[in-house]
């Protein structure tokens, strides 16, 4: 039987390449999602598992994994649409580059979730040491596959003034819309390192650092019209998987989780939910006793 059609408004954050401030971006759009009441959820592309830390501290609710390495389309689709039930608005933070996927190809990209989940991509790029030459990257990345679900584009780390003279020729040339910009924010954007970010416990006064962010794109952002290009997704075609069991009667799993254990796909939980086991989370580095 074909699976039902459902209205998810979602968006997906990408960007040419890793350390072009897709995370910081992120948690600002759910802060800032969060204060309009839009009860926002969030996703990360593939096996990451320190971006959902970072979404998980913004909201107070798990961020999933949206992994085309370990799961079927179907099955991705299936666990958008569980885990966005009743939130008015998924931002999807992509992975690497928008292309890049397993090996050289772009399998399990960015780019094959946004079209797998028939989702809008605001694409966010920086304009270091580029004028018109931004214009042919973004129409690039805009045209290398078709289609790439690019909807809007963002400028990261900009001026007023390099914005005002960038956004007419981005447009001009790609005719995609430019949502805004984010300027640099001294001490808000989140440290990186060999692996990866830090984790949310590292990062001094990530709360009020995800706000400075939040209001900085009321400021110079179209959140308005950000939010609409969530609108805009189609319909997905999505068989929801099965609710989680109220009270599971099966065996005390006993799960570690706290600084040094925190490497989870929050599905991987659920799915022993699903099983019956119970979850007993405890913390090896202070419990001194197991659940």
């Amino acid at each position: 039987h074909a699976a039902p059609l459902l209205k998810i408004p979602r968006l997906m954050v990408v960007a040419p390449s890793s350390g072009s401030g897709k995370t910081t971006l992120t948690c600002g759009l759910l802060r800032a999602a969060q204060r309009r009441g839009l009860a926002p959820c969030a996703f990360k592309c593939g096996p990451d598992y320190i971006d959902p830390m970072f979404h998980r501290t913004v909201l107070g609710v798990p961020s999933r994994n949206l992994d085309l390495f370990f799961s079927s389309e179907e099955e991705v689709r299936s666990r958008l649409a569980s885990a966005a039930r009743g939130s008015g608005l998924a931002v999807l933070e992509g992975v690497m580059g928008f292309y890049d996927g397993q090996g050289n190809t772009d399998r399990a990209s960015s780019w094959h979730l946004a079209q797998a989940a028939r989702t809008p991509v605001l694409l966010t790029v920086r304009p270091q040491g580029t004028a018109l030459t931004l214009a042919a990257l973004v129409k690039g990345m805009q045209t290398f596959r078709i289609p790439s679900q690019i909807a809007g584009v963002l400028l990261n780390g900009c001026t007023q003034r390099l914005a005002e003279l960038l956004a007419p020729s981005i447009q001009g040339e790609t005719g995609l819309p430019v949502l805004g910009y984010l300027p640099q924010l001294p001490g808000c954007s989140i440290p990186s390192r060999h692996l990866g970010l830090f984790t949310p416990d590292e990062v001094e006064d990530l709360s009020a650092k995800v706000d400075r962010v939040a209001d900085q794109l009321v400021e110079t952002a179209d959140l308005d019209q950000i939010f609409a290009l969530a609108h805009s997704a189609p319909e997905l075609e999505a068989e929801p998987l099965p609710p989680l069991p109220d009270a599971p009667a099966g065996p005390l799993v006993a799960v570690a989780r706290d600084e040094a254990f925190c490497f989870y796909y929050e599905d991987n939980l659920d799915e022993l939910r699903r099983a019956g086991a119970r979850l007993a989370f405890f913390r090896p580095t202070r419990d001194q006793t197991l659940p």
